[in-house]
């Protein structure tokens, strides 16, 4: 099966995920208010994981005792050996696991702020980065990107504006970007980068979708310097890329010793010593395994064909729907907001017309000018699913107001 060809028919197969308590399906109910829709929202993928990935996992299973395990010193390299093709150097003592990246930038809000400090987000924005900062019993505040020409951007002037007249302490930074999975070129993350040090901020840097790339070149913000790596937290996870978001894996990369110091304290305080026994076999599997770079060349080529499926049939058919082209990830947003006066009236189209659920733009902001009107798209599908789901957007047609 190691040839692309055989690679992607296996990936484009269908695979029914009902009763499998998968979330995207499970929660159709209680999010869309039926099961009637095909659900596009969580970032996780219908797709299968490498098979090299599913054989290392049944060989752990021969073994019929599943007790505490360490992760040993294939693990630890086969993060180092990763981050290493994507331009970060890093060394074991780096490297602290956390259960997931939303875990792990929790633990980096309690490491490295006080109740009552304030936390910078660029809006729009995974959601759980707005809710992060007040769970904590810290503030948040929005610092909202500028669409222009269809691409977001960083007013430059304005973020560091919002970091000096709100005392910002800490700085969430996503890269690739989510939802619009734009990739931070070197030197606005250098902008960024400057303006944190001028003002102390400690940035926490989520590259979760870093190995997901459509188009351009990903940099890391902690590759720029070792004086921009002394006060970044790299966040990273094989979740998305292999899509193991179930077995919980996730890691912080941490080059200050003092903040490294100060991550561990937490990590004590919630009994958190490392990763579960399939997510280390899982993660050294993914990382390290020699059929890694071939099963990735063909999973980026089922997304970068379910994309060009994606914008033609838009463009032909909804042309006045402005669709973000992803530079990273299968997250597609979408502009619906020249087709409908209100977010409730393009919500209510979805649901009962195209019968798709979609993740609400609203919730990637809590201002109504950044998110409402858009949605985002889970194109990581068998094409035989995105061409359902297109053809329901067809026949939704007579239901446009």
């Amino acid at each position: 099966m190691t040839s692309k060809k055989n690679y992607i028919k296996y990936l484009n197969s269908e695979r029914n995920r009902v009763e499998t308590h998968s979330e995207k399906y499970e929660l159709r109910q209680a999010l869309f208010g039926t099961e009637d829709v095909i659900p596009m929202w969580v970032a996780d993928m219908d797709l299968p994981i490498a098979p090299h990935i599913k054989k290392a996992l049944l060989k752990r299973m021969q073994h019929p005792i599943l007790g505490y395990t360490l992760a040993s010193q294939q693990t630890y390299q086969a993060v180092v050996n990763w981050h290493a093709q994507k331009g970060l150097i890093c060394s074991n003592h780096h490297i602290e696991f956390t259960h997931n990246v939303a875990n792990g930038f929790h633990m980096a809000i309690q490491a490295y702020s006080n109740p009552g400090d304030t936390i910078l987000v660029q809006s729009p924005v995974y959601p759980p980065f707005l809710k992060a900062p007040t769970l904590n019993e810290r503030h948040c505040v929005e610092s909202p990107l500028e669409l222009l020409h269809g691409r977001y951007q960083i007013n430059f002037e304005q973020f560091e504006k919002d970091i000096v007249d709100n005392h910002v302490t800490l700085f969430l930074l996503c890269n690739p970007q989510n939802p619009s999975g734009r990739i931070w070129l070197k030197h606005e993350l250098k902008s960024m980068a400057d303006i944190c040090l001028r003002h102390n901020v400690i940035i926490i840097s989520d590259e979760i979708h870093s190995s997901l790339i459509n188009k351009g070149t990903f940099t890391s913000m902690a590759s720029l310097s070792d004086s921009v790596a002394n006060m970044t937290i790299t966040l990273d996870s094989p979740g998305k890329t292999f899509n193991l978001g179930g077995l919980q894996i996730g890691y912080a990369l941490i080059y200050n010793p003092l903040l490294l110091d100060k991550y561990r304290a937490i990590k004590k305080t919630v009994a958190i010593e490392g990763l579960n026994i399939f997510a280390l076999v899982a993660l050294e599997a993914a990382y390290s395994n020699s059929k890694t770079t071939k099963w990735l060349k063909a999973l980026n080529s089922v997304l970068k064909d379910n994309l060009s499926y994606l914008k033609e049939f838009m463009k032909v058919n909804y042309p006045q729907v402005q669709l973000m082209e992803p530079e990273a990830s299968y997250l597609v947003w979408l502009d619906f907001n020249a087709l409908f006066d209100n977010h409730q009236s393009l919500k209510h189209w979805l649901i009962n017309d195209a019968k798709l659920g979609l993740n609400d733009g609203a919730s990637f902001s809590r201002s109504p000018l950044v998110g409402e009107g858009f949605v985002r798209m889970n194109i990581a599908v068998p094409k035989s699913i995105l061409i359902k789901a297109c053809t329901q957007l067809f026949n939704a047609k007579t239901g446009l107001p």
